[in-house]
């Protein structure tokens, strides 16, 4: 596993513990107001490791990746609370 994989699936873990915690934790519009908050910062962690690391390469495609897997995860927990 590259690098970039290893990134990718250490934050992608970190949104699924964060929306597991909130799924339990909240409801009602503060548990989507959570989700919401956990994509922007999975996102921003992104953006962050390649500012302080100083490299351009993979910026986007890595940014791409983790969008649509917390989205995904996030996704499937939003279905998880509309049922219980």
């Amino acid at each position: 596993m590259s690098k970039q994989w290893l990134q990718i699936s250490v934050i992608w873990a970190g949104v699924l513990l964060a929306g597991t915690a909130a799924l339990f934790s909240y409801a009602d519009d503060r548990l989507y107001t959570a989700f919401a908050a956990i994509a922007g910062a999975a996102i921003a962690l992104v953006s962050l490791e390649h500012l302080l690391s100083k490299r351009a390469k993979d910026t986007v495609r890595q940014q791409i990746y983790v969008s649509t897997g917390t989205v995904l995860i996030l996704g499937l927990m939003t279905l998880i609370a509309l049922v219980r």
